[in-house]
């Protein structure tokens, strides 16, 4: 069975009773929603009471057993039942062709189950099988059976045979295309992450803006082609394509679920445009018979259409994400590894670099346009010509090379680089690219630089006398632990780089959009005043015009119904009131960002100790947030008046991140360590204690030249024997791979030696505090 697939069991197996009744309750609901839908379509126009140009409960059958489970087909038969005898045929014949639908449903389901079709028909290859095997096999059986019952019984002559068995097998075809991707897309067993994605919807208001729009503008038009006598145009264009557009739009912004709802929407109202004699399809022909086929064509179109294009939109989709995650993985692993690649395309003569091999040479990425002769001017003087040599043997003779040489900085400092080239021929043998890599290994030269040192002073001492080879010896052993510890500096001082950088990352990035977002909410924070004030005047003109001019002209009488003036004229005010709050609120955001942006800023001044501290927590918020498995975590602020304190902001806001970030790791594991980390479909509330998880961050002056910030949890505490060694280089209390033991290390130096200040962790079973305690004023000190 599938894994995403939940079927009910099949009713002949042993079930419990809650089993059953659910069991028969999801019959019952299949059974009413066949009915209904059957019954409506019915009031269409058609060649045979027995065909209809679109039959949804077709499509609703077949997804439905696809996801619940072939033991559901009763419902089915129950609805199909209830429609034959509700149309006038005797019991025995309702009887009898109640069992088609449900055949034909089981077969459809069967054949998309073999298939291993996904519900979410992001695929071509889905959308295939559906169209193929569900739309145009499946859907043979039930006019074929259906059909020859119908005139083998006499209720329809053999000469219409051919026609009906048409128009039925095209309607139960159009039902599956359209109905069956809207529930399978929509109600595949996931409705607690359904519930969950309306949320967040719910926090995007451009999307929901855009879908608004969306559904305006496909009613407008949908309308405007089959809701009106159109004969005229009709004759002369095309205009049933023109929602088309807008079903396109669905698949490229809203994937194959707003693809799949739209193609409903348009396909809806172009019935109802039939059914009441308007549109294109009435229009073009006198022939109702002709007028339904050409509706089912143009649904059958629509919907294959939309279907393929909103699965070809998410595979490029998925394609790009990929991709762009490929693109940034390589170049993390080219920054780390300090490892620059290069690429020479010598037919267009067009030279590209890497960043990291922008940052070897000594330059901002993407700063110029790279050239050969860059690149060359780089390059020590005493390697050029060797360099310019090999390049010119890569190129014209086909012969890769890799060797080392070095490299003068802009500063004039100088790096010894490690440079590979290898070549890339046309089929005549031509070399038309050059591909390669720079690496910086000056630090490995220094190193080997040392062993030789200590390697030829080991041999000088091996010729001395016993005495002076005990004494070099020693000698020799003490130079070996200064480099090793010189050596363990320079990892640390490289891990250190590493967490500055990403820091100085993040706070560019928070900065950048703080400042992109910062000029567009300005702009509808500064106008939605006048605007509520020109609205306000507007509401007071009409009030006038309504007070002076109580009986209005029959269309203006008119319009003011259709568009509900007196709703508007009372809503307006509040919609605008609304967005005001809104943008007050974004505008606080923005705030909060750019102060948390300041991570790169090195010099001292005096600032807002809170404000960074609110900074940091609004960067945190996702994990503070509760979510399924995992509790709102609470903070507590006990803000005490503080002066605006002298410090490094961006460095003093890194320790407020690094220790935020340790206390919600604490939380989180004891939530893991109570049983409380279930996510799964049978996470409940229910498992959770009364004790909640809280951040408690307090803050005071101490004899009013010291400010002290407490930052206290209620997670699983600290051992007492790891608390002395907490603040030591590269020492983790945490899993493997989830920290790096620099971080704690990190915030000591930046409180201890660059604020002269204090950094103490008080723990116990079940409670961590970290006191952290810095100079009002730190010029003095320094």
């Amino acid at each position: 069975m599938i894994a995403w697939c939940k079927p009910i069991q099949n009713p002949k197996s042993k079930m419990s009773q809650p089993r059953l009744w659910r069991y028969l309750a999801t019959v019952a609901v299949l059974a009413a929603i066949y009915f209904v839908t059957g019954k409506t379509v019915f009031s269409i126009p058609s060649i045979s009471a027995a065909a209809a140009p679109l039959f949804p409960p077709a499509g609703i059958s077949q997804a439905a057993l696809f996801l619940f489970g072939r033991g559901i087909w009763p419902g089915v038969a129950l609805g199909d039942f209830f429609i034959s005898l509700g149309g006038g045929q005797p019991w025995y014949m309702a009887l009898g062709m109640a069992f088609i639908p449900s055949l034909q449903a089981i077969a459809g389901a069967t054949l998309l189950r073999r298939l291993g079709l996904h519900p979410s028909l992001e695929s071509l290859r889905d959308v295939l099988a559906l169209v193929a095997l569900s739309a145009l096999l499946s859907t043979i059986i039930g006019p074929t059976l259906g059909v020859t019952i119908l005139c083998w019984s006499g209720f329809e002559t053999w000469s219409k045979f051919t026609a009906i068995w048409w128009t039925w097998w095209v309607g139960d075809a159009m039902g599956v295309l359209i109905l069956a991707p809207v529930v399978l897309t929509w109600f595949r067993g996931e409705l607690r992450r359904m519930r969950s994605r309306w949320h967040q919807i719910t926090l995007q208001p451009r999307r929901v803006i855009e879908a608004v729009v969306l559904c305006l503008m496909l009613l407008g038009i949908s309308w405007a082609v089959f809701g009106s006598s159109t004969k005229i145009v009709s004759d002369r264009y095309p205009i049933e394509y023109l929602p088309l557009p807008l079903v396109i739009w669905a698949a490229f912004r809203f994937g194959q679920r707003g693809t799949v709802l739209a193609t409903l929407f348009v396909s809806s109202i172009a019935i109802w445009g039939a059914s009441k004699g308007s549109g294109p399809f009435i229009g073009q022909t006198d022939n109702i018979n002709q007028a339904i086929l050409a509706l089912q064509t143009f649904m059958g179109v629509e919907a294959i259409t939309a279907l393929f294009l909103g699965a070809t939109v998410t595979e490029r989709k998925q394609a790009e994400v990929s991709l762009r995650q490929s693109e940034d993985s390589l170049a993390n692993a080219q920054r780390i590894a300090h490892l620059g690649s290069w690429d020479l395309d010598l037919v267009r003569q067009q030279l590209r670099w890497s960043d990291e091999h922008y940052r070897i040479l000594g330059f901002s990425p993407k700063a110029f346009e790279p050239t050969v002769e860059i690149f060359l001017n780089s390059v020590h003087p005493d390697d050029q010509q060797r360099i310019k040599e090999l390049l010119d043997a890569a190129s014209f003779h086909n012969q890769p090379f890799s060797t080392d040489f070095r490299i003068i900085l802009p500063d004039n400092q100088e790096r010894i680089v490690q440079g590979s080239c290898e070549t890339i021929q046309e089929p005549s043998g031509r070399v038309i690219r050059l591909i390669g890599t720079i690496q910086d290994i000056s630090k490995q030269k220094r190193i080997e630089k040392a062993l030789l040192e200590s390697e030829a002073q080991l041999l000088e001492l091996a010729h001395n006398l016993d005495q002076k080879v005990t004494e070099r010896t020693l000698e020799l052993e003490q130079k070996n632990e200064e480099l090793a510890r010189s050596l363990f500096l320079v990892q640390q001082t490289q891990q250190q780089l590493i967490q500055s950088e990403k820091m100085s990352s993040l706070g560019e990035l928070v900065g950048g959009i703080a400042h992109e977002i910062n000029n567009p909410i300005n702009f509808i924070y500064g106008n939605i005043i006048h605007t509520s004030n020109y609205a306000q005047n507007l509401i007071d003109v009409l009030n006038l015009y309504q007070k002076y001019y109580p009986a209005p002209e029959k269309a203006i009488q008119a319009v003011s119904e259709t568009v509900e003036l007196d709703f508007i004229i009372d809503d307006l005010p509040k919609v605008l009131s609304s967005m005001h709050n809104g943008a007050e609120r974004i505008r606080q955001i923005v705030i909060s960002l750019r102060n948390f942006s300041r991570l790169d800023e090195s010099e001292m001044k005096p600032v807002n100790i809170h404000e960074g501290i609110d900074s940091t927590l609004l960067i945190l918020q996702r994990r503070l947030k509760g979510r399924p498995g995992h509790p709102d975590i609470e903070v507590i602020k006990e803000y005490g008046q503080l002066p605006l304190v002298e410090c490094y902001p961006g460095e003093l806001n890194q320790v407020f991140l690094n220790i935020l970030n340790n206390a919600i790791d604490a939380l989180e594991q004891r939530m893991k360590d109570e049983g409380k980390m279930f996510i799964n479909d049978n996470y409940t509330n229910s498992v959770f204690t009364l004790e909640a998880y809280v951040l408690n961050i307090s803050t005071k002056l101490l004899d009013n030249n010291r400010v002290q910030i407490k930052i206290s949890d209620n997670g699983i505490g600290i051992e007492k024997a790891a608390i002395n060694k907490i603040f030591d280089p590269f020492f983790t209390t945490k899993e493997v791979g989830k920290g790096t033991g620099l971080g704690l290390s990190i915030c000591y130096q930046i409180i201890v030696e660059k604020h002269k200040g204090q950094l103490k962790c008080l723990s116990g079973s079940g409670w961590t505090t970290f006191e952290i305690s810095i100079p009002l004023r730190q010029r003095g000190q320094l």
